[in-house]
């Protein structure tokens, strides 16, 4: 009997011991309100201009003391961005890759953060300006490597919380008349947007055990063009089905090589409420 509750014991405190590692893995994102308040010398739109001009495959290290400053407009929270956050300033929107999950802990949306350059690449990655920690290239085939865990203290550093970043409201007209560089990367807004009847009432994405990420297709009303919107097989949201009405969407403007595409934060980002409009 005695050696019976000696087990139990140790199973409960195994319980206890799992709840509580459990816990703190699922921490709330931190809030604070300092401001280290670092003096910025660099914009997204000098950056993204830059590497966008010198080709797709470019890269480029920082060895001076360069400060970039933005609102973090995208994170990993729902899974649908993976070791990266995306980051706003009033020129534009760029990509920091970062070796490290669970980054809506530190760096959820609407925090503001520096980017220490030093030593960091800027790559364009298949047609996305991105900041990283290396950047290898094999025979044209292009690898990153995100910023170590470990210098994040010092490089992608943390200030105050909350800020809100307006989406800027666009027509897909708008995007070829603003330019590539100034719109990839932000957060937008598309109007009296529907997904075509193709992709309205399916899930978001196919499971993770049979894809990777699902490509939907969104369209404008009256129709005039549409946009590749791309989920991620391991977002939390990936078992939720399309709404079939008429609406706005909210996220980030991207590309994949040369082709246009468009990803969602998550779910609330979607207001397709209206009655359907457009057959396609």
């Amino acid at each position: 009997m005695k050696k019976i509750r000696y087990i139990f014991g140790l199973l409960v405190a195994s319980i206890v011991l799992y709840s509580c590692v459990k816990q703190n893995y699922d921490n709330p994102p931190d809030t604070s309100q300092v401001d280290p308040n670092l003096t910025v010398n660099v914009h997204v739109s000098d950056l993204s201009n830059r590497i966008l001009a010198a080709g797709a495959g470019s890269s480029y290290q920082f060895t001076g003391d360069s400060i970039l400053s933005g609102i973090v407009t995208a994170d990993d929270r729902s899974g649908n961005f993976y070791k990266q956050i995306v980051i706003q300033d009033s020129t534009g929107g760029i990509v920091i890759g970062i070796d490290r999950t669970n980054l809506y802990v530190d760096y959820p949306v609407g925090r503001k953060v520096y980017i220490n350059l030093k030593g960091l690449v800027l790559v364009d990655y298949k047609g996305i300006p991105e900041i990283v920690f290396s950047v290898t290239n094999n025979s044209g085939s292009l690898s990153v490597s995100g910023i170590p865990s470990g210098l994040l203290t010092n490089t992608v550093v943390k200030a105050s919380f909350p800020h809100t970043t307006q989406p800027l409201i666009i027509k897909f007209a708008d995007i070829q008349s603003l330019g590539a560089a100034y719109c990839i990367n932000r957060l937008v807004t598309f109007e009296n947007m529907e997904f075509d009847s193709a992709s309205a009432n399916q899930i978001y994405a196919l499971p993770s055990i049979l894809s990777n990420g699902t490509s939907r297709t969104i369209h404008d009303c009256p129709l005039t063009s549409s946009i590749t919107m791309y989920n991620s097989g391991y977002a939390t949201f990936q078992p939720a089905i399309t709404p079939s009405g008429k609406g706005t969407i909210t996220g980030i403007y991207s590309v994949y090589n040369t082709t246009p595409q468009f990803l969602i934060r998550d779910t609330s980002d979607i207001h397709l409420t209206a009655p359907r409009d457009c057959i396609q």
